[in-house]
């Protein structure tokens, strides 16, 4: 997918922390974003009348992004939003994708976006669940960079990457974006604690190998497979075979995982476990 130009709509500027993601992938250059003033006062109007914002800090806002992105600003005809075939309420946004020679239009209003209406002029619509999703498989970590400094910037109240991560499934529905980052950051820190508890407090499993039964995850490992298993009906949440890790974990995954890496770790100090 060639992400050099892209059309923000303004449903996912105002939404929070989406518009914050997406702006600063494209502080990070990972795309390069385009908007029409149309857009961006659509997107303040949202601001206001959802109560996330006063009038006044809606404009500063806006003028943020405008002083942040100074070349990123469309100027759209009306002769040729007249020409557009999409609903009428968003045929702005199709010009301007055209004038910005964008290839993408990144919206949760799929249905305002019609193949139909876009294929003419090379331009695909995508959930920014779907464009998300491809920035970060091309950009794991930078990406993941993106979401570090979201967090650092939020001191009231302070966010840990996790918590990010869970209000972006659940408050903007990126649930893919959400379990790729999620995995990336997290599946190598429930593997080691894992591994830690099938060496110190782990029992000879019937199968061979080692395993330990929790009350929410099974733990097993038998050379260098390793498998952990959630015992909620979901099955495995991560496989480590032939030096591949794969799985799918949860925002509770990893809050359960932490409390038992908190645990261990005091059971072993207590009874003075060697490491």
């Amino acid at each position: 997918m060639d992400v050099s130009s892209v059309v923000l709509d303004s449903c996912v500027i105002f939404p929070m922390p989406l518009c914050d993601t997406l702006l600063r992938a494209a502080e990070a250059e990972l795309y390069s974003v385009r908007f029409s003033r149309e857009i961006l006062d659509g997107a303040t109007r949202n601001l206001v009348k959802k109560e996330i914002m006063t009038e006044i800090k809606a404009a500063r806002f806006q003028a943020m992004i405008e002083k942040t992105f100074p070349e990123s600003i469309v100027e759209v005809p009306a002769s040729l939003v007249e020409a557009m075939t999409n609903h009428p309420g968003d045929r702005h946004v199709v010009a301007a994708a055209i004038l910005a020679n964008a290839k993408v239009i990144v919206t949760d209003n799929l249905k305002h976006f019609p193949k139909e209406a876009l294929e003419p002029y090379g331009i695909e619509a995508q959930h920014p669940d779907v464009f998300l999703s491809e920035l970060f498989d091309n950009n794991p970590e930078s990406m993941l960079q993106v979401i570090r400094q979201q967090v650092e910037a939020l001191k009231n109240p302070p966010y840990t990457i996790a918590e990010i991560i869970e209000k972006l499934e659940k408050n903007n529905r990126v649930h893919e974006f959400a379990s790729k980052v999620r995995f990336y950051e997290y599946c190598n820190f429930l593997t080691e604690t894992a591994k830690k508890a099938l060496r110190k407090i782990g029992q000879p499993a019937p199968e061979g190998g080692r395993c330990y039964e929790g009350e929410r995850y099974r733990l097993w490992m038998k050379g260098q497979t390793l498998i952990i298993t959630a015992k909620d009906g979901r099955g495995e949440v991560i496989r480590v075979q032939n030096d591949e890790i794969e799985g799918d974990i949860s925002s509770e995954d990893v809050k359960l995982f932490q409390k038992f890496a908190q645990r261990l770790e005091q059971e072993l100090t207590t009874n003075k476990v060697d490491e």
